[in-house]
């Protein structure tokens, strides 16, 4: 028994208002609440919608109310938590129904309450108290289960960063594995679950502990059997029809609910909201309870939520549901996916006859139901169950448009039929029907305005309501005609008239500008492009050349494979390979799926171009090659998914393939003359935006396809052959350019030239709106990131000196640069190190010796420095300085002292030793851009350590009272 209220829940009930207003953020104030809770809750329950006596549900689904959902009528099987938290609360139901606000309260102030008994709020004692609070029962496995699901649904809100964004609540960091366990996560997570004879598998093959018997109808499915209690035999009765549901409450309720005895309800699939998991509760043999008197021939499931609310019909539900519809159309029973209803969703009942056999609970007679009700998509429904359809491409420039039974007979029963109005040069279409008589609100025809059902739909037609002239706005208009299983009519008879631009032969044009004749770093590239109409498309590739190879390859950014050097880059699966005559040859043609691939990444932001050359090498039976792209498992049989293109010589045809988990369907099947021993360019236009896929052999177009549901990405490309000798060259990757590209020097061309020979090129190609290709125009590219380098920079006439004596102060040097050669010195002379002040930085061609006698003032005893800077071609500028020559006109006592004195050993890796020093000597070591490393005013042991020196070239100065003599010294 509870006996005091914490003093911040009494404030809480205090602040109970009347108004339909309400606020989850005033609920949470001095509460011990995780945020987000009460959000979480209502979302997964009502969708935040405050439910005020909604409609019944057509399973005899108890009624939630208030925009947490809760139940104050469990039909003596759900726990009536609404009377919970009244009591908890002290907040009436009453209170509660009225007011939104007064539920969240009421609602939070039980949470709070339980949360303080269980001590903490880590998420085993969230789950708790969500459970303390669920409407579902704690009897038996598959109750369990729905808890653990709503439960699952709840905290999931809460880790989402969408939805703590959305409703301004700390996004939490809740682990559901971990509290779920591993085995029921992955269930409990998965849209889609694999069956075995003896247990459920997610995705990831991980069993649900909890569930022994499998789903033997539908794959995806959890299978959480309804008791029998609550389902009957179809006494021979034949399946004919598919019923739509939606549950008017939740997913984990519905489940609940079929298992209680006393619902007298079932169904044979439930479908979740948020992704679309399906569990079938009834097997489609057995008699489900869910359409009164029509279950004898039925399948019915339902789909989480509410019918007045269309937040809860998410894409996901919808392509689940029409999978699940799929797979029961092809299981034997004779429901046609064409016999889908797709007319406008209504509200109240609405009788359709039996050719119609997958449609709502209120199409159907004896009900008083009204689900799915008006928000339910249907033609959206229809489309997805019905995704794949052929369509015939009409070119010529005008003709006659008639039905499948002509100008005098009745199309039939149960047609899909789809038209494409379009030529290559078309700009417009026009349709104008002499006669239109379809079956009236059964029989319909669809205009798009554009070459696929994605296009506006310019109208919907029936009856005798003629479309009369139809014109459209571009060079494409598709035409559908759907009818149903009843009666039939003389349909129509159209004039069509397509309007073209003139043919168009000329090639457009293209060209290629960079600002440089050295690139030193990222550069800019620029194109210019022309045609005489219009350009349609524009690609371009970079590669780059090894000095030490023969030809060009690309980074991972594009291919470019010429096969004249060693091609470790692609990747044999199958079938027996060599390099021949600089081309990449498959020799067994007993081998029917050779496989070579090699990484190019692909995504959906770009337009793609694949290119290679194809020539037949034998004469088989059953000869074909080809190239896969859009790869993401190059070691599967069919490349996972993917498209590939096929040139068949057996059959004198090319095929468009695509690939939907490594199971590949036949898209397009052309006819085109090949022969054997001759060679054919081949290229593919891919643009993942829209999922059109164009073939050219020779440059010619000869078919195209689009996926209305494309591939947005793929990281490599394969070769294929099958029962063929064959070989490949020239393959090239182009992208989608505008007028400019930054080519980067760290990803794109990255290898510097060498004696001024080329390592980078840049390649243009131009498509026109005729599919003319432009010539292939490259740019020949050198690239050099280096300065030059010095090889040596002495002071005198020679090796480098100390001390001069006359009045002429001389020098040398040396520099080389491999990559683009130098173009000049400059030279300045200082008393410090890089200054000019005795001698301003002047230029000196290529000459590699200094001598001045021009100097005015030579002051005895200075030092004097002399400073090179070296340019190359690419205009890069490095700049050294000598370790520096002293000014004496006569040699001292000291300087024959030090003339003695020697450095050993040299180089070394550090420890020098000196020989030949005086007692009182001091030492500087200056490294080769004359700055100051190391000092010392005295020489213990004969020797100094220089070891945390780097690599390099280095002066010591040895100085006795101002008299000093250099040696050089390499460090190892």
């Amino acid at each position: 028994m509870i006996k005091l209220l914490p003093v911040f829940l009494i404030l809480l009930l205090s602040t109970f208002t009347s108004s339909a207003q309400y606020s989850f953020t005033s609920s949470y104030n001095n509460s011990n609440l995780p945020s987000g809770i009460l959000e979480a809750v209502a979302w997964t329950n009502t969708h935040m919608v405050h439910l005020d006596n909604p409609q019944e549900s057509c399973s005899g689904l108890p009624k939630a109310y208030g925009i947490m959902g809760l139940f104050d009528d469990g039909k003596n099987y759900f726990n009536e938590n609404g009377k919970l938290v009244g009591n908890l609360s002290g907040i009436s139901i009453a209170a509660q129904k009225s007011n939104p606000q007064a539920q969240i309260n009421a609602y939070a102030t039980s949470f709070s309450i339980l949360l303080e008994l269980e001590g903490n709020q880590s998420m085993e004692s969230i789950r708790n108290v969500l459970n303390s609070l669920s409407e579902i029962p704690d009897s038996g496995i598959v109750n369990l289960l729905a808890r653990d699901m709503q439960v699952y649904s709840i905290l999931s809100f809460m880790n989402s960063p969408e939805k703590a964004n959305d409703y301004n609540f700390d996004v939490h960091q809740y682990d559901l594995r971990s509290l779920f366990g591993s085995e029921n996560y992955d269930v409990l997570s998965s849209p889609k679950i694999s069956i075995t004879d003896t247990q459920i598998l997610s995705e990831n093959n991980v069993a649900y502990h909890v569930l022994q018997t499998k789903s033997s109808e539908y794959g995806p499915a959890i299978w959480n059997p309804a008791p029998t209690c609550n389902y009957s035999s179809r006494n021979g009765t034949a399946i004919s029809h598919i019923t739509i549901h939606t549950i008017q409450g939740s997913y984990a309720g519905a489940i609940s609910w079929s298992q209680n005895c006393a619902s007298n309800v079932s169904f044979h699939y439930v479908i979740r909201s948020s992704d679309g998991q399906v569990t079938q509760m009834v097997q489609e043999a057995d008699k489900a309870w869910h359409v009164g008197s029509e279950n004898s021939y039925t399948i019915g499931y339902e789909h989480e939520g509410y019918v007045d609310d269309p937040s809860w019909y998410t894409e996901a539900m919808y392509q689940s549901s029409a999978n699940l519809s799929k797979d029961i159309c092809n299981s034997g029973y004779g429901i046609l996916p064409y016999r889908t209803f797709f007319g406008d969703a209504t509200v109240g009942t609405n009788l359709l006859g039996a050719c119609t056999m997958i449609k709502g609970h209120q199409h159907y007679p004896n009900q008083t139901h009204v689900d799915p009700g008006i928000n339910w998509d249907w033609e959206h429904y229809y489309r997805l169950i019905n995704d794949v359809y052929a369509v015939t491409t009409l070119s010529a420039a005008n003709g006659i448009f008639t039905d499948s039974g002509g100008p005098i007979g009745n199309y039939s029963n149960d047609e899909r039929n789809f038209w494409r109005f379009e030529s290559p040069n078309s700009t417009q279409i026009s349709l104008d029907f002499n006669t239109f008589n379809l079956e009236l609100d059964y029989d319909y025809l669809f205009i798009y305005d554009g070459d696929t059902i994605s296009a506006p739909l310019i109208g919907k037609y029936t009856g005798t309501n003629s479309p009369g002239i139809i014109t459209s706005t571009s060079g494409s208009l598709l035409v559908e005609f759907r009818s149903d299983c009843g009666s039939t009519a003389l349909g129509w008879e159209a004039v069509y008239t397509i309007s073209s631009t003139p043919s168009d032969s000329i090639l457009p044009t293209t060209s290629i500008v960079t600002n440089n004749l050295w690139e030193t770093g990222d550069f800019p590239v620029s194109f210019s492009d022309a045609d005489n109409t219009n350009l349609a498309e524009q690609f371009y590739y970079s590669s780059e050349k090894n000095p030490a190879e023969n030809d060009f390859h690309s980074t991972s950014k594009f291919v470019y494979e010429s096969f004249e050097d060693d091609d470790d880059e692609w990747f044999p699966v199958t079938g027996v390979f060599s390099i021949q005559s600089n081309q990449y040859q498959f020799s067994d043609s007993t081998e029917q799926n050779s496989n070579t691939y090699t990484s190019f990444s692909q995504d959906s932001t770009e337009i793609y171009v694949y290119e290679w050359n194809l020539t037949f090498l034998s004469n088989e039976n059953n000869q074909r090659a080809g190239l896969h792209f859009f790869c993401d498992d190059p070691n599967l049989t069919n490349r996972g998914n993917s498209y590939f293109v096929y040139l068949r010589e057996s059959d004198n045809a090319i095929q468009i393939f695509s690939v939907d988990n490594n199971i590949f369907n036949e898209e397009v099947n052309v006819p085109f003359n090949i022969n054997v021993n001759q060679n054919y360019n081949c290229k593919v236009v891919y643009n993942p935006m829209n999922g059109r896929i164009e073939i050219y052999i020779d440059n010619l177009l000869i078919t195209y396809w689009e996926d209305s549901t494309p591939l947005k990405s793929g990281q490599f490309i394969s070769l294929r052959t099958g029962g063929c000798s064959a070989s490949f060259d020239n393959i090239h990757t182009y992208r989608s350019r505008g007028n400019t590209v930054t080519i980067s020097t760290t990803s794109d061309m990255t290898l510097e030239s060498e004696n001024a020979q080329t390592t980078g090129l840049i390649s243009s190609l131009v498509l026109d709106s005729a599919n003319n290709w432009s010539m292939v125009e490259q740019k020949n590219i050198l690239l050099d990131f280096t300065p030059p380098a010095l090889v040596e920079l002495n002071d005198g006439t020679g090796n480098d000196i100390d001390t001069f004596s006359t009045a002429i102060l001389n020098g040398n040097w040396k520099m080389e640069d491999i990559h683009s050669d130098l173009l000049s010195y400059e030279i300045a002379v200082g008393t410090l190190p890089i200054m000019d002040d005795l001698y301003p930085w002047s230029n000196v061609t290529l000459d590699t010796v200094f001598s001045s006698g021009i100097l005015n003032t030579l002051n005895v005893d200075q030092i004097y420095y002399l400073s090179v800077r070296g340019r190359n071609n690419a205009g890069l500028v490095s700049q050294f300085t000598s370790n520096g020559q002293r000014y004496v006109p006569n040699a001292s006592i000291q300087e024959i002292a030090l003339a003695k004195v020697e450095i050993y050993p040299n180089p070394s890796e550090g420890i020098i030793h000196f020989r030949n020093t005086p007692s009182q000597v001091s030492i500087f070591v200056y490294d080769a851009l004359g700055r100051q490393c190391y000092t010392s005013n005295e020489l213990k042991n004969s020797r100094i350590d220089l070891t945390q020196l780097t690599t390099g070239v280095y002066s010591i100065v040895i100085e006795v009272n101002g008299t000093f003599i250099v040696k050089k010294w390499v460090k190892k």
